[in-house]
């Protein structure tokens, strides 16, 4: 089940974004026993020109993955372990491009980008699960609800935070801008050129809306 999840969640994100499809991200999956610390998260090592990747996830995205498939329906119960196993999927794809891109990327970025990416997969599930309706309150629960990961502390919760207040706003814009307008083609046309700016530009964009 974690498989099959996993895997839709990329071909999702890369079908949405028109990125060339990436080997699945269950061959770079770690377990977690062997990643040496708890808790959800993507491994990078660059050495050269060579870029290696590791997925880890913990026992309980696993578990609520497999009591409550997402695809079926999506709900208060598994939208967590959702949100955690599409933003290290969205990691690892977001790496990927930059890499072949020869950009290099900002853990800042990676966050933006993994909650943005969140929000989109989260939306196109309820959107096929409720004949096109997405609660207004999605996006409060996923950018102002939310919980710190125990353990997470100083720079790390604090660019999460700024991640999240990003993207909060950002798809705040894709909502009243595309989604409540049933603009959808707009809305992939707009989401495809934000995921290929660099952070600056991303943050200018942010800014401005």
């Amino acid at each position: 089940m974690l498989s099959e999840v996993l895997v839709d969640v990329q071909r999702r994100l890369e079908a949405l974004y028109a990125l060339d499809p990436e080997p699945p991200v269950t061959d770079f999956l770690v377990d977690q026993a062997a990643a040496l610390s708890p808790g959800s998260r993507t491994l990078v090592a660059q050495e050269g020109d060579e870029v290696r990747l590791g997925v880890v996830l913990d026992g309980e995205v696993r578990d609520e993955v497999a009591r409550a498939d997402p695809r079926v329906r999506l709900d208060a119960g598994n939208l967590a372990a959702l949100c955690t196993l599409t933003e290290e999927v969205s990691h690892f794809l977001y790496v990927l491009f930059c890499a072949r891109c020869r950009r290099s990327v900002t853990q800042l970025e990676l966050e933006l980008q993994g909650e943005v990416d969140k929000y989109l997969t989260a939306v196109s599930l309820l959107s096929v699960q409720n004949e096109g309706a997405v609660s207004r309150r999605l996006r409060d629960l996923l950018f102002r609800s939310y919980r710190l990961r125990e353990g997470l502390a100083g720079e790390s919760a604090e660019r999460y935070r700024e991640a999240s207040r990003l993207a909060w706003t950002y798809c705040g814009y894709l909502e009243s801008a595309f989604l409540r307008r049933a603009r959808l083609v707009e809305l992939r046309r707009e989401a495809r050129r934000f995921y290929r700016l660099g952070q600056q530009d991303k943050l200018l964009k942010i800014a401005a809306l």
